[in-house]
C-alpha cells in the first residue's frame, strides 16, 4: 500500500500509524537479527531469502485483497515459480479459514483520521466473523510480534471514533508462515494495553518533531 497522506479537519498533515510505530519503537529488532544469524548459520544469504520471502508475502496480501474486494484474479505466470506457489498456499489457506468462520467484508482500506488524538491510519479491512464486526489483517511473518497489536488497537480507536455507531468485537489476525506458508489465526477480544503503549509512541512522536525545530 502507497504511504497515505492524512490530514485534520485545520488542513495540518498528520502521521500514520506505521510511521509512528516504525519511527520510535524497537521492539522487532532483535528478532530480525536473530533470524539472520538462522540464515547464516543454515548457509543461506538472508538478502536472497528477504526477495523470495518478500514477493512471496507482497503475492499473498495481493490475492487475498483480490478476494475481498472482488478484484480480478492476478496473473501469476511470469511470476517465480517458488514464490507463486507459497502465495497460492497461503491463499487457499485464507479462503478454507474464510469460509469456516462465515466471513464478510464491510469495509476495505478506509483512510481514518483522529481529530482527538490527532493520526491517521488505513486498516486493511472490517468484516463480520461469525456475525460479530471485527478489525481484520493478514501478515506474511514467522510470528506474531508486539508492534502488530500496537497497529490494531490504534486502528480500533481510529474506527471507533468515525463510527462510534459501529464498535468492534474483537482482532482477528491471519498469519501465512513465510517459509512453509502454514496458516495461523490469532485472536484478541481486547488490545487495551497496546493502545496505551501506542498513546506513549504518538507523544514521543510529537515531541521528536518539535525538538528537530529546535536543534536547527
Amino acid at each position: 500500500m502507497p504511504t497515505m497522506k492524512y490530514q485534520n479537519s485545520k488542513g495540518e498533515r498528520l502521521s500514520g500509524v506505521t510511521t509512528i510505530i516504525n519511527s520510535n519503537l524497537g521492539w522487532s529488532k532483535q528478532q530480525l537479527m536473530w533470524w539472520s544469524w538462522q540464515q547464516g548459520k543454515a548457509g543461506k544469504d538472508y538478502k536472497e531469502t528477504v526477495k523470495i520471502d518478500a514477493a512471496a508475502g507482497t503475492l499473498t496480501h495481493a490475492l487475498i485483497e483480490a478476494d475481498i474486494k472482488g478484484l480480478p484474479s492476478i496473473d501469476t505466470k511470469e511470476m517465480d515459480k517458488e514464490c507463486v506457489a507459497k502465495a497460492e498456499t497461503a491463499y487457499l489457506n485464507f479462503l478454507e479459514w474464510k469460509a469456516m468462520v462465515k466471513f464478510e467484508v464491510v469495509a476495505t482500506e478506509p483512510h481514518l483520521v483522529s481529530e482527538v488524538h490527532q493520526f491517521g491510519g488505513t486498516p486493511d479491512c472490517l468484516a463480520k466473523v461469525n456475525g460479530k464486526l471485527v478489525l481484520f489483517d493478514w501478515k506474511s511473518g514467522g510470528g506474531v510480534y508486539e508492534d502488530m497489536l500496537i497497529q490494531l488497537s490504534a486502528y480500533k480507536v481510529l474506527w471507533e471514533e468515525n463510527y462510534p455507531s459501529q464498535p468492534l468485537t474483537g482482532f482477528h489476525l491471519l498469519r501465512i508462515d513465510k517459509e512453509t506458508a502454514n496458516f495461523v489465526h490469532h485472536y484478541w477480544g481486547d488490545l487495551s494495553r497496546a493502545w496505551d503503549v501506542f498513546l506513549n509512541l504518538l507523544a514521543i512522536h510529537t515531541a521528536h518533531k518539535i525538538l528537530k525545530k529546535l536543534a536547527k
